[in-house]
């Protein structure tokens, strides 16, 4: 990481805090606004750093686009759950095609794929229970999801980055509750505890590049 890194990386922080207490109020116009503004500015980070492989950011540049885009997606008053889910799939294949660009840790990738599966084990099965009486045409795209999603926690911890697996992680449990509330129960606390681990995990994985 260089100065001007850390600066974008800070300023980004702050448009993120900005985000949170939108979430929380609601206040739905600076939501709008602030969250495609906190994965730009991740891209931002990404751009100016000084990472371990150029191979690896190339991936992870074109991979928080793919999230910005499912952001929008998600968050707009329409319907387009669908079209950012697929967004998202695109986007974990292309973190996983990113993380290959690392030697391979065994030890630790056994330990990320047990972690998430355990993990996987306990949220999915509520959550297609919810899809198939609400939206049954969604439980196939949603499996075939959290299986991208599974590989992509397990390329993060077998590239032997602490930090990209705990970013990894970080992302799978936000999603997990944005399915949660979604579908399965309206929790008072559910998107603010979604988009503080959204954005925390993004950050931790755009961190990795330069460790």
């Amino acid at each position: 990481m260089n100065p001007v890194a850390w600066a974008l990386l800070a300023i980004t922080g702050l448009v993120a805090v900005a985000d949170w207490a939108a979430v929380a109020r609601p206040l739905r116009r600076l939501e709008y606004a602030a969250k495609p503004a906190v994965m730009a500015g991740l891209i931002g980070v990404a751009v100016v750093m000084r990472p371990v492989s150029n191979t690896e950011r190339a991936f992870f540049i074109a991979a928080l686009m793919l999230g910005l885009a499912s952001d929008v997606f998600l968050m707009l008053p329409k319907d387009m759950f669908l079209m950012g889910l697929v967004a998202a799939l695109i986007e974990h294949v292309t973190y996983i095609a990113g993380f290959r660009a690392r030697d391979y840790h065994g030890g630790l990738f056994l330990v990320a794929s047990l972690i998430a599966l355990v993990s996987v084990a306990i949220f999915l099965p509520p959550i297609l229970r919810a899809l198939r009486t609400t939206k049954p045409k969604l439980v196939v795209p949603v499996i075939a999801y959290v299986v991208v999603f599974v590989v992509m926690v397990a390329s993060a911890g077998g590239s032997g980055s602490l930090i990209a697996l705990a970013g990894a992680l970080l992302f799978l449990y936000s999603d997990a509750l944005l399915a949660w509330y979604r579908f399965v129960k309206p929790l008072s606390w559910g998107r603010f505890a979604n988009i503080i681990a959204y954005h925390s995990g993004q950050a931790l994985l755009v961190l990795s590049l330069a460790f």
